[in-house]
């Protein structure tokens, strides 16, 4: 007996199976969508598919964030209104002062809601205080200033 599945779905997989190179994952955005929490992947422009109206955006299978994170300097953080995605061995010098200072906002913002001020009525003093992070939050104060978890 002989099965032959068929849709789009189908047709779609066949497409991105025939645009990856030997050894390479393609996937949807549908796809990437319901697996980017725990896999990393990297966007890699869109592919005309016949059979679909509209160019299809793809992205490459890196690995998983586990394995990421063992690996390279990469940081994933995935929470209720919190996402967190830095690859420090592929940022240059210039990105990881801007996202030193995107993450020194973002700390200022939450020092100055944990002491129940508006983040922009913050005093000077209370803004210097809050760039070193709350009070015991050593591990919070070396990530703002661009080092690990671990201080280093």
């Amino acid at each position: 007996m002989d099965y032959t599945i068929i849709g789009s779905g189908v047709n779609l997989a066949s497409r991105l199976e025939a645009a990856a190179t030997p050894g390479e994952i393609l996937m949807s955005y549908e796809t990437y969508a319901n697996v980017r929490d725990r896999i990393h992947c990297e966007e890699r422009g869109h592919i005309s598919v016949k059979g679909i109206a509209y160019p299809v955006a793809t992205y490459q299978v890196v690995d998983t964030y586990e394995n990421l994170s063992a690996e390279r300097r990469l940081i994933h953080e995935v929470r209720p209104n919190l996402r967190l995605d830095l690859d420090l061995d592929a940022m240059s010098a210039d990105d990881r002062g801007h996202a030193a200072a995107v993450l020194r906002e973002a700390l200022n913002r939450l020092c100055a809601l944990d002491r129940g001020t508006t983040p922009g009525s913050m005093g000077d003093d209370a803004a210097a205080s809050a760039q070193d992070g709350p009070p015991g939050g050593e591990a919070t104060s070396a990530l703002a200033q661009g080092k690990g978890p671990d201080g280093a």
